[in-house]
């Protein structure tokens, strides 16, 4: 697993500063785990669906957002299982899926719904996914 904190030249959203992100992704320096570095995230990589998913229920603090990319892990129906995985255990985040099998994006309004994002994704796209599945997160203040 790795980490990866960072602020580009970008001026992250409130609600992004200090988020905690699970990328699970077989290219951990690829294109995600930089857009959400660039984006302010705490960015934690794991490369293997059983790493991510223990990762992110034993963790006592909690993440604030799952990132799958799914095709190296078997596509939208390993990300089935990882979401109801993470379901069963009553873990309480937003989710974004990563795939070459969906056509266009999905950003639903629920709060316990995946965005779902073809891969590859330009930047603006991933920015609006991103932006969507943290619509009602509170931004994080520090006193």
């Amino acid at each position: 697993m790795q980490t990866f904190p960072g602020i580009d030249n970008h001026s992250p959203a409130p609600q992004t500063l200090g988020l905690r992100v699970m990328l699970l992704t077989n290219r951990p320096e690829g294109q995600s785990a930089q857009r959400l570095a660039d984006y302010g995230s705490l960015v934690e990589v794991a490369d293997a669906p059983a790493a991510a998913l223990a990762a992110v229920l034993d963790d006592p603090l909690g993440y604030d957002l799952f990132v799958m990319e799914c095709d190296a892990f078997g596509g939208i129906m390993a990300a089935e299982q990882a979401i109801a995985t993470l379901i069963a255990a009553e873990a309480r985040m937003r989710v974004m899926l990563l795939s070459r099998e969906f056509d266009v994006p999905a950003y639903p309004l629920g709060r316990r719904t995946a965005v779902c994002l073809p891969d590859p994704v330009a930047e603006p796209g991933f920015r609006r996914g991103f932006d969507h599945v943290l619509r009602d997160r509170e931004a994080v203040t520090l006193m």
